[in-house]
């Protein structure tokens, strides 16, 4: 495998912030668009759950297609798909439901980027420095999320909802042609079947994985998809305007999620030395800890909440390259495409739920404290599945042989 290739493939990371650059704008502008569409937090939360569950719907059909179809061509297909969808968002979204079929649209197209660039990224890396790999290619995950609530709300003042974003749209356009360059050289993998092969849960260690990522999954859309509107909500109550405090929650916001970034590198590196699920069960029960606490300090001292926030953002984010780093490890080759599906549609199917329920707590009055709580009791519960894992160690060098055949010379 050449340099050259690996270098290129590195690419992806940027590739994936810029296609995520627009998906945390719902999140940044909830306040302005309730008052203008007039929907209730139940009903925007149907918003933030269709780009999921156009995610989950996609990924069963165009995940395994990587087992025998370059993931490059998939990669660089999706990347038009979702960026478009972006920008048809900002020019037709005219309320709750046509905001949620253009979500949808782009949550079809971010299954074919996402975990397929996770695969190459498996494949160029070593194994003794795999996770950190992956977990560097897994922060700009957090990089996209972050600089989209940070964007949002610099761009809300100025050009109202909908120039802000067309102009993010339009921004992440530019991921299509990087794909293309970052991809070239991968060849079609060979032996798989093309469709979902559902037997790969005859793997115990991948079955538990796949749950351990499903409670990851959960307690993430719950914090990504609602802090921005906890932080509004607590500026509102100290006297702040609807659309300053949804401007400047957004931002503040943003610069705690920008502290999930070091935490995927960190836990990455942490899982090549102590092992994939100890690291993980590790991570999740703190985060599931952190979680019961952080919806209750609403009423905290401002600089107590920014650092909780800031630490809560870090170890919520920690275990995620563990998990897609691992499934690469332990599925059968010829079926990770299907692993891959399965772990998504799973993972993500559960993130269209979370943003929904959490919606429905905040209708009924529940406050913050109970929509977080429910993200860290689900986090916790499907970790602990993980526990018979914690002696296993992490695999040698044999994913690289076995599909160091895919690289093109």
């Amino acid at each position: 495998m050449s340099k050259l290739f690996a270098y290129r493939a590195y690419l992806l990371g940027p590739v994936l912030a810029l296609v995520l650059l627009p998906s945390s704008f719902v999140a940044a502008a909830v306040q302005v668009l309730r008052d203008e569409w007039i929907a209730s937090a139940t009903e925007l939360g149907w918003v933030f759950a269709a780009y999921q569950a156009g995610y989950v719907v996609s990924v069963l059909l165009i995940l395994p297609l990587t087992d025998r179809i370059p993931a490059g061509w998939v990669i660089s297909a999706c990347a038009i798909v979702t960026s478009l969808s972006f920008v048809f968002f900002a020019l037709l979204a005219q309320g709750v439901w046509s905001a949620a079929a253009l979500r949808f649209l782009a949550g079809l197209g971010l299954a074919g980027i996402y975990m397929p660039g996770t695969r190459i990224i498996a494949l160029v890396a070593p194994s003794q420095r795999r996770g950190f790999a992956v977990g560097a290619y897994v922060s700009a995950f957090y990089l996209g999320g972050a600089l989209s609530l940070w964007a949002s709300g610099w761009l809300l003042l100025d050009l109202g909802w909908r120039g802000a974003a067309l102009v993010l749209g339009l921004i992440s356009l530019i991921a299509a042609p990087l794909a293309i360059v970052a991809t070239s050289g991968i060849a079609a993998s060979s032996g798989g079947r093309m469709r979902l092969d559902p037997s790969v849960l005859r793997e115990g260690p991948v079955t538990r994985t796949i749950l351990a990522y499903t409670g990851h999954a959960w307690e993430l859309y719950i914090s990504r998809g609602w802090l921005a509107a906890f932080v509004t909500a607590i500026l509102i109550t100290q006297g702040g305007d609807t659309t300053t405090a949804t401007a400047q929650g957004s931002q503040w916001a943003a610069l705690m999620s920008a502290f999930g970034m070091p935490g995927v590198f960190l836990g990455g590196w942490l899982s090549d030395h102590l092992g994939r699920a100890r690291t993980a069960l590790l991570i999740a029960l703190f985060s599931g800890i952190a979680s019961l606490a952080f919806g209750f300090l609403g009423s905290s001292p401002w600089l107590l909440l920014l650092l909780v926030g800031c630490g809560y953002q870090l170890i919520i984010s920690a275990d995620s390259a563990i998990y897609s780093t691992a499934i690469t490890e332990l599925a059968p080759p010829a079926r990770l495409g299907s692993a891959q599906a399965l772990q998504a549609f799973l993972g993500f199917g559960a993130t269209i739920v979370a943003p929904i329920l959490a919606g429905v707590l905040i209708d009924a009055g529940l406050g913050w404290g109970a929509v977080f709580a429910l993200a860290g009791v689900v986090g916790i519960g499907l970790a602990l599945p993980l526990a018979p894992l914690v002696r296993r160690r992490n695999p040698p060098e044999s994913y690289v042989a076995a599909q160091g055949k895919n690289i093109k010379r």
